[in-house]
Parts: structure tokens; C-alpha cells; sequence
């Protein structure tokens, strides 16, 4: 039984490591310049006019997709 916990442990972590970390979805912006508002499905960011990033509130039961731009300079 032991053994069994400790090659759970072992491969948990193992995983962990090759894990690849995500921005949140309001660093996109960042990343992509001409785009003016983007969009997860959960929350919906704009820029400002100072080029910073307004971001609306994510619902508690939304489960994100990938994010994309839905207004272009």
C-alpha cells in the first residue's frame, strides 16, 4: 500500500514538472497588441485607452476555453 502512495506521489510530481504555465486570460493583451477586446467564454477584457486592460467578472460555474481575439485594430 505504501509503495503504491509513493509511486502516486512520485508520478504526480513528475507530471507537475512538465506542466506548462498559463497566462491568465488578461495578459493576452500583452501578447497581442492590435487586439482591442478578447474574450476566454468566462470573462471578456478591453483595452483602454491607455492600453491597459479592463476585465469583466468570471462567473463561479464557468469552465474557460481558449482565449480569442473578437475586436482587431
Amino acid at each position: 500500500m505504501i509503495a503504491r502512495a509513493a509511486f502516486a506521489l512520485a508520478f504526480f510530481c513528475a507530471n507537475m514538472a512538465f506542466a506548462v504555465e498559463e497566462k491568465p486570460s488578461q495578459a493576452y493583451g500583452e501578447d497581442h497588441p492590435s487586439c482591442l477586446e478578447w474574450t476566454d467564454g468566462c470573462l471578456v477584457c478591453a483595452r483602454l485607452e491607455d492600453g491597459s486592460a479592463a476585465c469583466s467578472m468570471v462567473g463561479a460555474a464557468c469552465l474557460p476555453a481558449a482565449v480569442s481575439c473578437l475586436k482587431s485594430k
